[in-house]
């Protein structure tokens, strides 16, 4: 057991195809549909055995004591051969030493029935970290030396084409050659929006070929995306990416007020899923209450970092430099990048 291995994803399918899934399991990485996608392949094993409920815990590391996760961890499957225990909200890189000892028990005395499961997001910035943060980098030899750890990256542009082939031809349509390249193309290769934009060209071409006229026609170009990229490093207060986006948007003087306008939407909708989320509902409900797309409530939901009162505040600078932008003879350019600037300094010491 003790014995350290990097294990790619080959290993991690094989292991769910022979539903041998004893061990801690530690997902990294930018693509987050990828995460998603393996992590539902483990859960179902454990969700389709007696009493789910009983046997598929959740550990907040946040709020929750490492004693409680000691004893979810020595408690016995009830009525089923296995037990699944999922690690949420754990901030690895200020775990102190003591953590790391309670961690370091607890993955080196694994019972077979066991399979604990923690998934890293990519606006953690993990990558990023690891040479800075000695409880991260510690955290991660950690699971190395006991269980997987798998990062899943954006794929290839010729894995990522075989990927919407694949899709298409699994829903029985016929499309033209350079059809995938063509959605990747004008959608980007993040995988919940191929996937979302996939579903649609099916439903719309279910009875005839689809070609790249029509992909360029019915698909969204990834500028949407481009938004979320942009409302989600301000969400972060990350400055300098929020302006690297918000420059290679490369917006009009004209169309500003009605940029502004969408990011103002985007950051309302993160309350609202916020909101969705706190009474329990699906991401299925969230995304058809506020006609949302499902990959965007997904990744929300996922990203974390909601406080309320900084995302109510970022709504109102972006209406105030709206007005502003309409008002004024001042430089629009200066006035929006001021109020990114204030949402990303919003609750700072000075």
């Amino acid at each position: 057991k003790a014995n350290k291995v990097f294990m790619s994803l080959d290993v991690l399918k094989t292991r769910i195809k022979e539903n041998n899934l004893c061990g801690v399991y530690l997902f990294s990485g930018s693509e987050e549909f990828m995460k998603d996608h393996y992590a539902d392949r483990i859960r179902k094993i454990i969700d389709s055995a007696p009493l789910p409920e009983f046997n598929h815990i959740y550990f907040n590391a946040a709020s929750g004591r490492l004693t409680e996760l000691e004893d979810a961890v020595e408690s016995l499957p009830y009525m089923s051969d296995i037990k699944l225990i999922e690690i949420v909200d754990l901030d690895i890189a200020k775990l102190n030493e003591s953590e790391l000892e309670v961690y370091s028990r607890v993955f080196s005395d694994m019972q077979d029935y066991l399979v604990i499961l923690i998934i890293l997001r990519s606006s953690d910035k993990v990558e990023e970290k690891l040479s800075k943060e000695s409880g991260l980098s510690n955290f991660v030899k950690l699971v190395e030396s006991y269980g997987l750890v798998v990062s899943f990256e954006t794929e290839k542009a010729d894995k990522l084409t075989t990927w919407v082939a694949k899709h298409f031809n699994s829903k029985g349509v016929r499309f033209e050659a350079n059809v995938p390249r063509e959605i990747i193309s004008v959608c980007g290769s993040d995988m919940y929006i191929l996937q979302s934009e996939i579903e649609k060209l099916v439903l719309a071409f279910a009875d005839k070929t689809i070609t790249a006229a029509d992909v360029r026609k019915y698909c969204c170009a990834n500028s949407y995306y481009k938004y979320y990229d942009l409302t989600d490093a301000l969400k972060r207060r990350d400055i300098v990416t929020a302006m690297k986006v918000w420059e290679s948007l490369d917006i009009k003087r004209e169309d500003l007020s009605k940029a502004i306008g969408f990011i103002a939407k985007v950051f309302a909708d993160i309350l609202f899923i916020k909101q969705g989320i706190d009474s329990g509902k699906s991401i299925e409900t969230i995304a058809k209450e506020h006609k949302l797309k499902q990959w965007m409530v997904k990744k929300i939901a996922t990203s974390g970092g909601f406080d309320m009162r900084a995302l109510n505040y970022a709504i109102n600078q972006l209406a105030s430099a709206d007005i502003k932008i309409k008002s004024y003879n001042s430089d629009p350019y200066k006035i929006i990048e001021l109020a990114f600037y204030r949402i990303c300094n919003y609750g700072r010491k000075a």
